[in-house]
Formats: C-alpha cells, sequence, structure tokens
C-alpha cells in the first residue's frame, strides 16, 4: 500500500477531476492526465480511488446528491417533474461532463434515490407502476441526452476552430426546407433553452393525455 500524501486528499482529487474535466473533455481524461494536475504520481491516485472507474462513479454519485438536494418538494406531479427537468440541466451544466458520467456509471445508492425521488413525483396519478417507470425515465433521459448532445456540438465548433474550418457550412440547396429553415435562423435553437423546454412540455403533455385515458 502506497503512502499517502499529506497534500493530496480526496477533495482535492475530485476538485482536480472537474477541472481536467472541462478543460480536456471525458474523452482526454486519464488518471495520467489527473497525476499531472496533481503534480504526484499514480499510486497517490490509487490509494484513493483504485480505477479510473471508481472515480467516475464517486464523481456521479456526487451529481446526483446535488440533483437531490435541489429538487422541489411542493406541487403537484407536472409542476414537479418540469422544475426537476430544469434543475437537472443546470446540475449537468455546472458539472462538466456529468451527463457522460451518469452514463458511464453503474447505478449506486444516489442515483437510485434520484431515480425513487422523479417516480415519488407521479407516484400519486393514476397510470401504471410500468407507465409511471417508463414515463419517468424517458422525461430523466431526455435532459441526460440532451446535455451529452450539447457538448458533442460544443466540441465539434472547438475542433473546427481549431481547425479553422469554423467558416465551412453544408451545402443545404437540395434540402428545402432544412434550408429554409437555416435562413431562418432555426439551427440557433440546437442547445438553447427554448429548444429543451418544448421537449420536455412534449414528454409532459404527452404523460398529462395519458393519465386522462385512464
Amino acid at each position: 500500500m502506497p503512502q499517502r500524501r499529506p497534500h493530496i486528499n480526496e477533495e482535492k482529487i475530485i476538485a482536480a477531476s472537474w477541472r481536467l474535466l472541462s478543460d480536456q473533455g471525458i474523452e482526454n481524461f486519464t488518471i495520467r492526465n489527473l497525476c499531472k494536475e496533481l503534480n504526484v504520481q499514480a499510486p497517490t491516485i490509487y490509494w484513493y480511488f483504485e480505477s479510473k472507474q471508481v472515480l467516475y462513479k464517486t464523481l456521479a454519485n456526487l451529481v446526483s446528491r446535488e440533483i437531490i438536494s435541489d429538487l422541489p418538494k411542493q406541487g403537484d406531479w407536472r409542476e414537479r417533474l418540469q422544475i426537476s427537468a430544469t434543475v437537472i440541466r443546470r446540475k449537468l451544466q455546472q458539472f462538466p461532463c456529468s451527463g457522460q458520467l451518469l452514463m458511464k456509471s453503474r447505478p449506486e445508492a444516489d442515483f437510485m434515490e434520484l431515480l425513487e425521488f422523479l417516480l415519488q413525483m407521479i407516484e400519486p396519478t393514476s397510470l401504471t407502476d410500468k407507465q409511471k417507470f417508463s414515463y419517468t425515465t424517458h422525461l430523466f433521459n431526455y435532459v441526460i441526452n440532451f446535455d451529452v448532445e450539447e457538448y458533442e456540438q460544443r466540441m465539434l465548433q472547438i475542433s473546427l476552430e481549431e481547425s479553422k474550418k469554423e467558416k465551412a457550412h453544408a451545402d443545404l440547396t437540395q434540402f428545402k426546407l432544412l434550408q429554409r429553415m437555416h435562413e431562418e435562423g432555426m439551427f440557433k435553437l440546437i442547445g438553447s433553452d427554448e429548444l429543451f423546454n418544448s421537449g420536455v412540455l412534449l414528454l409532459l403533455d404527452g404523460i398529462e393525455q395519458r393519465i386522462k385515458k385512464v
């Protein structure tokens, strides 16, 4: 067992991990780079986290706890789920690559508590358990995937800028509807709050219609 470095602790490793994820993205996140960031050797990191996957799990659990702490405690099912979607997105934006971390990590107690909390919001409805689980999962996955897609778009833009191809645009002349909507500025909606909220409302409208049919 390697000796623990007195100037390093779990909190510092976690803070450095968030910095690396913000600066380099999850694709370039390695224990080696984390060691460089903290100016330590790999055994020091492994004293606290036996693998990168364990570190990812720790970060994902931290995000789950942060989300839970800000979820609404009052209101009807629709109001609470709508607010929750916004809360989850804001937390994912606050912690770099946290959407990917939640997707990459095996569900632990904190993640299960988060899902349980969301299910409690829709529990009073007349939906079946299968519907409650399915619809809540759809909403949660929508928020996660919206965040991941937003990240991918940002990484693509950085890549284009670095290769000095940012002014290169696809030729849309053969796609009449896409060209028209591009000219109207619709593409600017990608990754926007407006597009995110419209998707949440669409899902909630669908759930509400299902409840009315029960």
